[in-house]
């Protein structure tokens, strides 16, 4: 007995020996593997890696990623701050922020300098508001047929992506013309300028549609868009999109929907009734393409039980009749904790806060959180 309790002990010391080395050894050659398993191991929130899995082809050659887990996530660090702001002075309850860019259509004709000047706003501004994504409503040229135009517009966009900006862009009736013509478009913001972004979801012809899979705050987001031009075939394709993230809010961003009165437009109201009422996880609605800003609210009950179920708000936002648009764009402050959004327009060319002088410009909305 003593001689086996004797080798035991020395065999027990010499695993002992022969751990210690393998630890040092995998210090050395694989510090990272540790590391992960420590952050693990203490619940720390990193950025959420791209997981995308191979594309299926749809019919006429679109891509469709199925089930990417997502994409832009937050630091445990950015989950406590919220935004401080100029523009939301007195309201120090905002989350994070989303941009809106109306009708660039005369910046990219004849004044680049202001498309320059505000999309370098955003950038500069990005982290004071904590800005997660912006919105182009479309007619990002004047002239469909003008290249100089395009390039313009090209280059402002740019200054979104080296700053990592993710940003949700489509066509309006300037830029395809009718009949619908996309080969512009599709060369200067085609799916293949876009594939690589982490964000990114999928998208439908050539990029006349796609989504973006934005996380922020612990939310999770989807934004869709589609450009000029919605028939059976772009809203088949909405709803099936929707319908595969049905636990995302779906922001959904097209040229044409509401008109200055706050109506929406017979393309508009098919859009309402064949893709808005029928997904649940639908929460807002953004377009630009008549000059003037305004909203309207639809309240409904999903489940038939004769309660409210979600609200909608849609708005409108184009201020090229206001000598060409003077730079005027929008900032949507998220409140999560009181479930409101807080819309501010600005201009950082003139600095003005309001374009039309009334009601529809600065305001707050509820917002219910899917």
């Amino acid at each position: 007995m003593r001689y086996f309790r004797g080798k035991n002990k020395f065999g027990s010391r010499k695993m002992r020996a022969v751990g210690i080395i393998i630890f040092i050894l995998c210090l050395f050659f694989y510090p990272e593997n540790l590391l992960v398993r420590t952050l693990a191991a203490e619940h720390i929130v990193l950025a959420e890696p791209a997981i995308i899995e191979s594309p299926v082809v749809e019919s006429g050659g679109d891509t469709f990623y199925h089930d990417p887990s997502a994409v832009l996530g937050m630091s445990k660090e950015s989950f406590s701050k919220k935004v401080l702001h100029p523009l939301f002075q007195g309201i120090d309850s905002i989350d994070f922020t989303f941009g809106v860019l109306p009708d660039t259509q005369f910046y990219s004709k004849s004044y680049p300098e202001t498309f320059n000047k505000i999309n370098q706003w955003f950038v500069t501004n990005q982290k004071t508001l904590n800005l997660n994504y912006v919105f182009h409503l479309g007619d990002i040229v004047n002239n469909m047929t003008e290249d100089s135009q395009w390039e313009r517009a090209s280059e402002a966009m740019r200054l979104f992506e080296r700053a990592e900006i993710p940003y949700g862009i489509i066509a309006g009736n300037h830029d395809v013309g009718t009949p619908d013509n996309y080969a512009s478009f599709s060369r200067f913001f085609g799916t293949n300028r876009y594939r690589s972004d982490p964000w990114h979801g999928g998208s439908y012809q050539k990029n006349k549609g796609h989504y973006d899979l934005i996380n922020v705050s612990g939310r999770k987001f989807i934004m869709l868009g589609m450009g000029w031009g919605i028939g059976e075939g772009e809203t088949a394709w909405m709803n099936k999109v929707l319908r595969n993230y049905p636990d995302r809010t779906a922001i959904l961003f097209v040229h044409d929907y509401l008109n200055k009165d706050g109506n929406r437009t017979q393309e508009g109201q098919m859009i309402f009734r064949k893709v808005v009422r029928g997904n649940a996880n639908v929460r807002l609605v953004l377009n630009g393409h008549y000059s003037g800003a305004a909203r309207k609210t639809d309240i409904f009950d999903d489940n038939g039980d004769g309660k409210p179920d979600r609200r909608v708000t849609q708005i409108l936002s184009d201020y090229q009749s206001v000598n060409g648009g003077e730079g005027f764009i929008r900032v949507m402050g998220f409140d999560l904790t009181h479930g409101r959004v807080y819309v501010r327009t600005f201009s950082p060319c003139n600095g003005r806060t309001q374009a039309y002088g009334n009601d529809q410009e600065n305001f707050m909305f509820r917002f219910d959180q899917h």
